[in-house]
Parts: C-alpha cells; sequence; structure tokens
C-alpha cells in the first residue's frame, strides 16, 4: 500500500487528473449499469420503455436546442479566448438559453400536436425542457474544469450526481401511482437542480449572456457540425424509437437493455483510444507513422478479444441486470458489441482524418451510413421485429467503417504519397474483422451451455496472463513517447 501511494503520489497534477477522471467514469458508469436490475424489476416493460423514448427524443432535441456547443466550440474557445473564459462560458449559456426557449415556444403552441408525435405526456414534455435549459452549464462547467485540471471538485459532482438520482429515482417510483413517469422525472430532478446550480456560478462569473463575437462563433462552429450529431444519434437512438413505432414500447424497452450492456466497455474502449490518439499524432509529426502499424494491430487483437469475452458472459450479465421478460435480449447483445469493435476501427481512420483537419470526410460518411441505418431498420424491423436492429446496427457501423477507411486513404495519399500512405495494416485489421464476426457468430450457439463458455473465458484470462508482459511493453511504449 505505501508503495502505491508514494507512486500516486509522485505522480504529475495531469498524471493524478487522467487518473481520477478514469475512476470517475468508471464509478458513474458502473452505478448506472448496477441500477439497471432494480428499474427493470420495479417497472414493467412499457414503462421502462416509456424512459428509453424520453432519453432517445432529448438526445435528438437537444441538438437543436444547444446546437451541442459544450462538445464542439468550447475546448478550441478555451484556447482561442484564454483570457475571457468566463464571459465566453456565460454567452454561450445566453445562446443556447434563446435557442432553447424558442424551441419551447414552437412546442406550446402546438403541443398536443407534438405530445402525440413524441407519445410522451405534457409534464415529460416539459421536464425534458428543463433539463435541456440547465444540462449546457453542467457541461460548460465541467469542461472548464477538465481543461484547467480541477479534478477534484468535478469528480465529487460526477459521483454525487451518478449516486443520487438512482437513489431519488427509486424513491418516486416506491411513492409514485405512474411510475415510469416517476422513474424518469425523479432522475431528471437531480441534474435539473445540478445545473440550475452551475448556471447562476457561470453568469456570476462571466456576467454576460450575450456576446456577439461570441455568438457569432459559437454558431459558425457548431451548426455544420449538426449532421454529424444527427447522425451520431441515429445510430444510438433510432432503432430505439422505430421499435417504439414498429414493434411495440415493450420491445424498445427489451432493446434498450440490451443495447446498455452492449455498449458497457464503451468507456473502456474510449479510453484505449484517447491513450493512443497523441501517441499516434507525435509519430505522426515526427515522420515515423511506420512504427503504428503494429501497436495499432495488437490494440485492436486485444480490443476484440475483450468483446469476445463481453460476449462469452452475456447470458449471465442478462440475468443479474434484468428480469425474466428481458433475457430474451442475449440475442441481441453480441451484434451490438459487435459494433463497438467497427466503432473502434472507424475511430483509428477519424483520428488520421482529424489530424489533418478533414472533418467534412466524416459528416459525409456519418450521414450516408445514418441513412442506410434507418432504412435498414425500417425494413427489418418490420419483417424480424425488434432483434433486427441490432443487427442493422452492425451493418450500418461496418459501412461507416470503410467510408472512414477510404476517407483516411485519400487523405493519407495526399500528404504521404502514393506509396507511403498506409499508418494501418489494413490486411491484419480485415483479417481481425473477418476472424471477430466469425467467433462470435460461434459463441452464440453456445449460450446454451455455460461450462464450454467459461472454460473458453479461463483460457483466454489465462493466454492474457501468460503475454502480460508483452502486452505492458507496448503499453509503456504507447505511454513513453
Amino acid at each position: 500500500m505505501k508503495r502505491v501511494l508514494g507512486l500516486y503520489t509522485n505522480l504529475s497534477k495531469e498524471a493524478k487528473a487522467s487518473l481520477w477522471f478514469v475512476i470517475c467514469n468508471v464509478v458513474q458508469k458502473g452505478i448506472s449499469f448496477f441500477t439497471i436490475p432494480v428499474f427493470t424489476r420495479l417497472l414493467t416493460t412499457e414503462e421502462y420503455g416509456m424512459t428509453t423514448v424520453y432519453q432517445s427524443w432529448m438526445s435528438l432535441i437537444i441538438i437543436f436546442t444547444t446546437l451541442n456547443i459544450q462538445y464542439g466550440a468550447f475546448n478550441p474557445a478555451m484556447i482561442k479566448f484564454e483570457k475571457d473564459r468566463d464571459r465566453f462560458i456565460s454567452s454561450m449559456q445566453g445562446l443556447s438559453t434563446v435557442l432553447t426557449a424558442g424551441f419551447l415556444a414552437i412546442y406550446l403552441l402546438g403541443y398536443k400536436q407534438w405530445n402525440s408525435l413524441f407519445d410522451l405526456p405534457l409534464i415529460l414534455m416539459l421536464c425534458m425542457f428543463a433539463e435541456m435549459f440547465t444540462s449546457p452549464a453542467l457541461g460548460f462547467w465541467s469542461g472548464k474544469q477538465r481543461f484547467d485540471i480541477k479534478y477534484k471538485g468535478l469528480v465529487a459532482l460526477t459521483i454525487f450526481i451518478a449516486a443520487l438520482s438512482p437513489v431519488i429515482g427509486i424513491a418516486c417510483v416506491l411513492l409514485a401511482d405512474d411510475r415510469g413517469i416517476a422513474r424518469i422525472v425523479g432522475c431528471a430532478l437531480v441534474n435539473i437542480a445540478v445545473g440550475l446550480i452551475l448556471y447562476i456560478y457561470n453568469w456570476s462569473k462571466g456576467k454576460k449572456l450575450y456576446v456577439k463575437e461570441y455568438w457569432i462563433y459559437g454558431l459558425k462552429f457548431n451548426v455544420p457540425l449538426i449532421p454529424y450529431y444527427l447522425s451520431q444519434m441515429v445510430f444510438n437512438q433510432s432503432d430505439r424509437l422505430m421499435i417504439d413505432a414498429l414493434d411495440g414500447r415493450d420491445k424498445a424497452a427489451i432493446y434498450g437493455v440490451a443495447y446498455s450492456l452492449g455498449l458497457v466497455l464503451n468507456f473502456v474502449i474510449n479510453s484505449i483510444n484517447n491513450s493512443f490518439v497523441p501517441w499516434t499524432y507525435k509519430k505522426i509529426r515526427d515522420g515515423k507513422q511506420k512504427e503504428i502499424k503494429n501497436i495499432t494491430n495488437g490494440i485492436t487483437a486485444l480490443v476484440a478479444v475483450m468483446l469476445l469475452v463481453l460476449i462469452l458472459i452475456t447470458p449471465e450479465i442478462m440475468r443479474f441486470i434484468a428480469a425474466p421478460e428481458y433475457y430474451e435480449a442475449i440475442w441481441v447483445v453480441p451484434p451490438i458489441v459487435a459494433s463497438l469493435f467497427f466503432l473502434f476501427l472507424s475511430q483509428l481512420s477519424i483520428n488520421i482524418e482529424f489530424y489533418f483537419g478533414k472533418n467534412t470526410l466524416l459528416v459525409k460518411g456519418s450521414i450516408l451510413s445514418a441513412i442506410i441505418n434507418i432504412v435498414l431498420n425500417y425494413i427489418f424491423i418490420q419483417l424480424f421485429g425488434y432483434m433486427a436492429a441490432g443487427y442493422t446496427t452492425l451493418v450500418s457501423y461496418i459501412i461507416f467503417c470503410i467510408s472512414n477507411y477510404l476517407c483516411m486513404k485519400k487523405v493519407c495519399r495526399e500528404h504521404f504519397g502514393e506509396n507511403q500512405w498506409q499508418i494501418y495494416d489494413f490486411r491484419i485489421l480485415s483479417v481481425i474483422s473477418a476472424v471477430f464476426l466469425g467467433v462470435m457468430f460461434v459463441l452464440m450457439t453456445l449460450y446454451n451451455f455455460m461450462i464450454i463458455r467459461y472454460v473458453i473465458v479461463v483460457i483466454i484470462l489465462l493466454l492474457l496472463f501468460l503475454k502480460r508482459k508483452y502486452i505492458l511493453e507496448k503499453v509503456r511504449e504507447i505511454r513513453s513517447t
């Protein structure tokens, strides 16, 4: 223990912040994941499905009410307007407030028709707008804390929200007659209260809700990104909305649980990519892009193994997190997990596109894949039910991966020439992808044979243990650059 504390004490402020952000992310996702069994047992599939639909619609509408400024324009602005950050944040709050108020007015003018379209009651729509008014404040404050490497307050507040939201939600469900609405409002109240406090705090620091220069900057930066944000929303939410419309809200609830399980390792994959990106960029900067291939192959294989282990133990995890009526969702989890693998491969190409500032190529590929996803969902959900959505999502992510590869290939040829453009070894990555898909389908046939599956898990863990020195050596290589 003393050795561990000594190592921690000697870490730089940046390293400590990174460590605590990872811990915070794990705790936040862990609390969210382990409260799923509580809500799936307290609520009927119809009531739980209401939560899924509410979250899906808010993910769509908030793109227009806030332009996602806290994600797009924010980080560049922290450098561009370094000496006036507080006024920038305050004015961006003003912009998102005006946009949200405008959409609220449009909603209220014909709220009955909108409620019919969204299939949600008035109280939930008003709750949604309250969240959209206050959520940007939390995003701006959190972003500034990360930028200033002030991790203690951010970690504490994040864990506080993650812990209190389900507690209030469960209390509301137990006390209310309409449990579906109570679950949504209870959890939203915490976000609204915290967001309102931070809204006031951000305004008191900047004291400006309108600065013409900053409003123009925010609009110019984020409005062109709306198609990209919409396409990502289509990937993340449209399948549940279409299941709700085409196959019933109870099926949307079952799919929602499967989707949550399928993406449970998403934050791990993101952490791997976030660590890999700086190393990749430095190698390109130093003209050593040839060294990227072997590391990439190893990381991709490791990601594939982790996701296959998740597929192997899906039946047991599903029994833990959900009531029996959700158990059939185990057959949807594997293609969703596989989609995460192809999203990781896509990110490898996107990293290079971002390095050379070719963001418009990403938008085109995202839109194409999103349209294909909607068309496939419309056709196959009606033919085969909600389970088809898992496979249409997988197909769409494969297309997304291929489109980004082609865009990256074009960019690399422009910068490195015809003979030096291959930063990644796509022959090896293609083989890993094909093997991954083949093994995934084989593992699904073993879902009724628990002993065989866990023997395979033990073998995989043993192989990883035997290869631990090689893995750690590659990790140190990335970190030391």
